[in-house]
């Protein structure tokens, strides 16, 4: 097992070397990595500054961008604020959104606030989803918005479509199209706004969500499936953890003494991988490493994760039996509630999936480094 591991470290590391994949550690907690004319970043505190000739993927506390992406952006974080230009589409989210900047392609942007300023122009169509919108920008094919509170105060080449439970028109409105709106009351259109082809209104409560579903067989399915993940993530971990002890147990070390080098690692081999893994398909006689490169890939993955649970579990018997004998039983255990405080952690509003995606990079970067770094077999 140990040596399939230390297989899959040797041979994405080598690929992703000779395929161009690089890894940047900046000064503070974010990591960087170019990987042709692509860029990517993960960290607490990302401002991309410098133009990006091909696609930007940003996922962190604070994300911001100040220059021009030729092609997509991905930006998702606690905070986002996008400026700048965009080539193509834009795919933002984040726990608050502020939105100044000039789209060639589509904008989907989802937040719990979301603020699209007047120095906002999107060529293809605009979505918009959260709980308080604020529009202010230029949309021209159309705008899609639902939220809780929805305040359209710029202008809509197209039509516009908004489902919430409060619509405000502002005065410096301008639709070109039709208003269609789903919610309890029609709106006001105060003076000065023009809407070219009338509003469309639908009352409707749409507060509602899936009420046709019985709540009891929701709860029961979701709590069913629930249950099996942790059962088969559990039982894969404790699989894991006796049949090489000393290797987990060290691995999910290396998270806490090699943090930085652990994210970057598992960024550069959750990018670079798939990437290696096409390029071989497309060759043809590459197929079967590419195949057997994806089926370690997953693999990687999979123990990632359980490492990440590791390393929460030895931090909670350090704080709770600190300097007293682990057996085996108690590492069980403690593997145990590590999944269960991920998986709360998870599903925290937010930060949630950063906080995932983060101990997902770490776990398969702590994973790799140590299987690359130990020529020794793995002790009991």
């Amino acid at each position: 097992m140990k040596r399939r591991v230390s297989g899959v470290a040797l041979v994405a590391l080598a690929l992703a070397a000779l395929t161009g994949c690089s890894v940047h550690y900046d000064g503070d907690d974010s990591v960087t990595h170019q990987f042709g004319s692509d860029f990517f970043g993960a960290g607490g505190m990302l401002n991309l500054t410098e133009p990006v000739e091909g696609d930007a993927i940003l996922t962190g506390g604070h994300v911001s961008t100040a220059s021009e992406v030729s092609g997509d952006l991905v930006a998702a974080g606690g905070e986002v604020s996008v400026g700048g230009a965009i080539g193509d589409d834009l795919y933002a989210a984040g726990g608050s959104v502020q939105f100044d900047a000039i789209v060639n392609g589509n904008a989907r942007v989802a937040g719990g606030d979301i603020n699209v300023g007047p120095a906002t122009i999107v060529a293809g169509g605009l979505s918009l989803t959260g709980g308080q919108i604020v529009f202010e920008g230029v949309a021209h094919k159309y705008l899609q918005a639902s939220g809780g509170s929805v305040r359209l105060d710029g202008e809509v080449i197209g039509d516009a479509e908004v489902r919430a439970k409060e619509l405000v028109i502002g005065p410096s409105a301008r639709i070109g199209g039709r208003l269609i709106y789903h919610g309890p009351a029609e709106p006001a259109v105060p003076e000065g706004a023009v809407i070219s082809g009338g509003i469309e209104f639908h009352e409707q409560d749409v507060g509602r969500v899936f009420h046709e579903v019985q709540p009891e067989v929701r709860d029961a399915a979701t709590g069913l499936g629930t249950f099996l993940w942790f059962l088969g993530v559990f039982v894969a971990g404790a699989l894991f953890v006796l049949l090489l002890p000393g290797f987990t147990s060290e691995a999910a070390a290396a998270i806490g003494r090699k943090p930085l080098p652990s994210l970057g690692l598992g960024l550069a081999i959750l990018l670079c991988v798939p990437f290696v893994a096409v390029v071989l398909l497309i060759t043809i006689i590459g197929i079967p490493v590419a195949l057997l490169l994806m089926s370690l890939y997953l693999l990687v993955l999979f123990l990632g994760w359980i490492t990440a649970a590791l390393f929460v579990a030895q931090r909670g018997l350090a704080a709770l039996r600190p300097g007293r004998p682990v057996t085996r039983g108690w590492q069980l255990l403690a593997l145990l509630l590590g999944l269960v405080v991920l998986w709360l952690l998870k599903q925290l509003p937010l930060v949630g999936g950063l906080i995932g995606f983060v101990a997902l990079l770490a776990g398969i970067g702590a994973l790799t480094w140590r299987a690359f770094n130990s020529p020794r077999a793995a002790t009991a």
